[in-house]
Parts: structure tokens; C-alpha cells; sequence
């Protein structure tokens, strides 16, 4: 091969070891300018196919927890990540997205129009934290692979972390898998409710005594929605199961113009809009699927509550005010099953991380982010 000057040549990856390394933002540029103004020698020839995204250069090995810590060693192995998936090698100010901006020291960056001063991370779960990012990526990856999530217990335990700080980290992820979450579905879509909670059977007779009293028995209620024609599904914490409130789910996340609506024979969907095409099968008589008609079934939805009930059996007890954060955690790992493998999903939630700041006071009140995205997924 010939040789050409040290000042063009550009290393893009070593494929002589496992290891991927990406291209930095400087070498991108530099590679772009060569090709824009065809400054190659007479002594050789350039030829260059251009068919690959980032993704694909450091993740193409990356299918157990070992590739990640050997492909994230440090901060800025994962920075270099962020910066290649989510600006794709042109900064962007988070404060004003049409500024210029300007490159500072040590990874930062300044703002043109706002004069401030900010990073990949800047209004990101990531923002401010002082825990090593390549800890974050493993926690994400464990969230999403274990299939009843992590508990704080655990994670306080294998990275040698406060128990307080393990739970505000988890919180932050399942507050950021949210984009998943509040879709409005159609097609074929199936409803059901959930009531979470201790039996009275097998409660003090005091204690029984006292929960009787409370709405609901104090049982924590969760609605969800699951389109069988896209695969996705969208579940929310609700505070009763009256009429009102489940008739105002299904109208704000069911399409009812191309939709096919299943639900059982609960009564509060009898007062359902007519414009919703909607049948039913009868629960309360032992009828799970119509004989007539196999299609009409509630099971897919049924099954998704098998896989929330993983999660609860995770965490010893859940806050009633926390549960629609865990229920964030359950629909991210239901609605990206059909991705390959966990790598693929936790790139799509690290593409999705902005604007998913949330402050320790927020996650102690409860006041999380209903995100209402609908964007493709790279399946």
C-alpha cells in the first residue's frame, strides 16, 4: 500500500484487536474536508465506502455486559459514544438548537446566542452526576436485560454505591425509559386493568379493618393498552376504576378511527363512545376467548401484566406515587423485545436522552415527565 502524509492519514479503526475505535469529531471533519476538495496524491489512490453508522462500528460485538466494560473503559469513551449517536459530529446548543456554537476546553461548548456554556450531557439524566458514566451504561444495560430490572439493593451492592444514590439513579432511568410510554395506539388494541396489592385474606384482622376503609382498598391500579398490529403497548397508573377515569384512557390513547377495541366485561366500558368499535368477552362467565370469533380475546394484554408482576417481585414494595415510574420501566422492555439484543435497545433509549433531566426533588415529589413521543425505532 502506498503511503500518504501524516497529516491526512486519519485512524478509524484498529481492526487488528476486538476493540472498536471511533472517529473523533476533529477527524470527521478533517476526512470530510479531504474528500470535498479531492487533495490526494498522484501516488496513490483513494477509495472509500461509506456505509456505517457509529452504532454499528462499536456495538458490532457488544452482546453481553464483558464487550461493554471492554468497549467503555472511561468517561470518555462514553462521551466520544454520546457525542457520535446524538449530534452525529455537529454540536448542538441545548439552549438554542439554531445557535452557533463554539468548542471550548475539556468537551465543552459555548452557546453564540445564549453565552452559555454546556456538554453532551448538559439536560440529560446524565447532567451534573458524579458517578462514572461507564457505571451508568452498565446499569442501563442490566435494566433493560434482566427481565425483572434491578433493584437499589443490588445495585448499592455490586458498584459499592449509598443505597440512596442507587435508587435515585434508578429512578432516573425508568423516568427517562419513558418516551416509550403514553403512545396513542391503533389497529387491533386490547385493554385491561390491573389492581396491584395485598390480599385481605392474608392480613391482621385489625389491619383489614383499616385498609376496608380506604378508596380501593388501597390497591394500586394501572390501565394499560396493547396494539397487536405494531406490537406496542402504553400503560399508566390511574387513581380509581371508575367509568370516567377508564373511558378517559382509552379515548386519549386508542385511535378511534382505525382501531378494533377488545376489552372484557368489565361495566365501566359500557358507556364507551360509540365511535369506537369495540367487543368484549364475557370474564365474569369463564369465557377468555370467543368461540365464535378467536380474534376476541383480552390474553395479549393479560400477558403484559405478567411481565409487571416480574418487576414488582424485584422490589420488595412499591410507593403508590412511584408506581407509574416502574410502569415506565415495563413498557420500554415490553415495547423493545423485537430488537436483537439489549445492546440494540440501549442505544435507542441513549438516543432519546434529552430533555430527560430530573432533579432528586422532583423524583422525591413524584413530579416525572410524561414524555407523549412517537418516534421509529432502528428495529
Amino acid at each position: 500500500m502506498q503511503k500518504i502524509k501524516n497529516k491526512d492519514f486519519i485512524k478509524i479503526a484498529n481492526l487488528s484487536s476486538d476493540f472498536k475505535v471511533s472517529a473523533t469529531t476533529q477527524d470527521k471533519n478533517r476526512l470530510n474536508k479531504i474528500i470535498k476538495n479531492r487533495q490526494f496524491y498522484s501516488i496513490c489512490e483513494l477509495y472509500i465506502f461509506v456505509n456505517m453508522n457509529i452504532k454499528d462500528a462499536l456495538y458490532k460485538n457488544f452482546k453481553s455486559l464483558l464487550d461493554l466494560r471492554n468497549i467503555f473503559k472511561s468517561n470518555e469513551d462514553c462521551i466520544r459514544f454520546l457525542e457520535s449517536i446524538l449530534w452525529e459530529g455537529e454540536p448542538v446548543s441545548p439552549y438554542d438548537i439554531n445557535s452557533k456554537v463554539y468548542k471550548c476546553r475539556d468537551g465543552w461548548y459555548k452557546c453564540q446566542n445564549t453565552g452559555k456554556e454546556f456538554n453532551i450531557l448538559t439536560g440529560t439524566l446524565f447532567q451534573g452526576t458524579k458517578i462514572p458514566l461507564p457505571v451508568w451504561f452498565e446499569i442501563i444495560f442490566r435494566e433493560h436485560s434482566d427481565k425483572g430490572g434491578l433493584a437499589a439493593t443490588t445495585v448499592m451492592r455490586d458498584y459499592g454505591l449509598t443505597y440512596r444514590t442507587a435508587w435515585h439513579m434508578l429512578h432516573k432511568i425508568r423516568n427517562a425509559m419513558g418516551f416509550e410510554n403514553y403512545k396513542k395506539l391503533d389497529g387491533v388494541v386490547e385493554t385491561d386493568e390491573y389492581y396491584s396489592g395485598g390480599s385481605l385474606k392474608n392480613m391482621h384482622y385489625n389491619k383489614k379493618l383499616e385498609v376496608k376503609e380506604l378508596p380501593n382498598q388501597n390497591k394500586k391500579l394501572l390501565q394499560c393498552f396493547v396494539s397487536r398490529s405494531s406490537g406496542d403497548m402504553t400503560m399508566r397508573a390511574i387513581p380509581d376504576a371508575t367509568e370516567s377515569t377508564i373511558n378517559a384512557g382509552i379515548m386519549k390513547y386508542v385511535d378511534n378511527k382505525n382501531s378494533k377495541l377488545y376489552t372484557d366485561d368489565n361495566p365501566s366500558y359500557q358507556k364507551i363512545p360509540i365511535k369506537y368499535d369495540r367487543s368484549s368477552v364475557v370474564h365474569s362467565k369463564g369465557t377468555y376467548v370467543d368461540k365464535e370469533n378467536p380474534e376476541q380475546h383480552t390474553n395479549t394484554a393479560e400477558s403484559c401484566w405478567a411481565l409487571h408482576k416480574r418487576t414488582e417481585t424485584t422490589h420488595l414494595k412499591i410507593s403508590k406515587k412511584h408506581v407509574q415510574n416502574y410502569a415506565n420501566e415495563t413498557v420500554f422492555r415490553y415495547n423493545t423485545r423485537v430488537l436483537d439484543i439489549s445492546a440494540d435497545a440501549c442505544t435507542w433509549f441513549l438516543q432519546n436522552i434529552f430533555g430527560t433531566r430530573i432533579t432528586w426533588r422532583q423524583i422525591r415529589d413524584a413530579k416525572y415527565t410524561r414524555y407523549n413521543r412517537d418516534k421509529k425505532r432502528a428495529a
